[in-house]
C-alpha cells in the first residue's frame, strides 16, 4: 500500500512539511522528506497534535 498523505503548514518562505515528531518537531521545504502516513486519518491526528500555533494540515501525498 502506498502511503497516502503528509502534514503540511504555511510559512512565509512556502508550503513546509512535517519530517518528524519524535522530541522536536522538525519541519522541510521538500515534499519528497516529509514522513508519509498510510492513511489521511492518521495524517489529520498527527498534524491536531502538534501546538496550534504550528497550523498543520493534512495534505494527499504527492506521487
Amino acid at each position: 500500500m502506498a502511503f497516502a498523505a503528509v502534514v503540511a503548514r504555511t510559512s512565509p518562505s512556502g508550503m513546509e512539511y512535517l519530517v518528524h515528531n519524535k522530541g522536536r518537531t522538525e519541519w522541510a521545504a521538500n515534499a519528497d522528506r516529509a514522513d508519509r502516513f498510510q492513511t489521511f486519518r492518521d495524517a489529520t491526528r498527527e498534524a491536531l497534535r502538534l501546538p496550534s500555533t504550528m497550523r498543520a494540515y493534512a495534505l494527499p501525498a504527492e506521487g
